[in-house]
């Protein structure tokens, strides 16, 4: 009874061992978010909601795990002063903070619009978004949101921004990058 009970024990923990040692599964393309570049008419978005938007975009990519989000203090640190660049027209900075990184698609974009309380009491937002394809440096995907809040804004504040606001501008732009892939 003990050599069986010894035998059952040992076929166990091979048993975990080999499955401890197994790849892990596939944890989608690696990609970087940066921190979006705010224009002239989004003077609002101060730097907590330029964060909130990279941070909340990343972790919707990654909870899609088609995409392996690289962390966005590392992406913030890399990325610096240089932000205008790589969130501009040419995408040789991305591309350069893509290597650096070492993923394989950088997304990056400008937020046109932002306003926590306009005139009519609602919170709007007008984002634009690309992913910028590292080996390549070309542009796999390049759109432009736009959310109004479904209701008025009742302290027109950052985080009631980002819940009736910026949610909805990330959970559209994960729809059309998760259908890329």
């Amino acid at each position: 009874m003990k050599n069986i009970f010894a035998v059952l024990v040992l076929a166990v923990a091979l048993a975990g061992v080999s499955f401890a040692q197994a790849p892990a599964r596939d944890r989608g393309v690696k990609t970087a978010v940066v921190e979006f570049t705010p224009g002239p008419g989004a003077s609002g978005m101060n730097d907590q909601a330029k964060r909130g938007l990279q941070t909340t975009l990343s972790a919707a990519l990654n909870h899609t795990r088609k995409f392996h989000v690289y962390d966005t203090r590392h992406t913030r640190n890399a990325s610096g002063a240089n932000l205008a660049a790589i969130n501009g027209a040419s995408t040789a900075a991305a591309v350069k903070l893509g290597k650096q990184l070492g993923v394989a698609y950088v997304v990056t974009g400008t937020v046109s619009e932002y306003s926590q309380k306009a005139a009519d009491g609602h919170g709007h937002a007008t984002v634009s978004v690309r992913m910028v394809e590292v080996a390549t440096g070309k542009v796999k995907y390049s759109g432009e949101v736009s959310v109004r809040s479904g209701k008025p804004m009742n302290a027109g504040t950052q985080p009631e921004m980002q819940a009736q606001v910026m949610r909805h501008v990330v959970d559209q732009f994960v729809d059309l990058l998760e259908g890329l892939f």
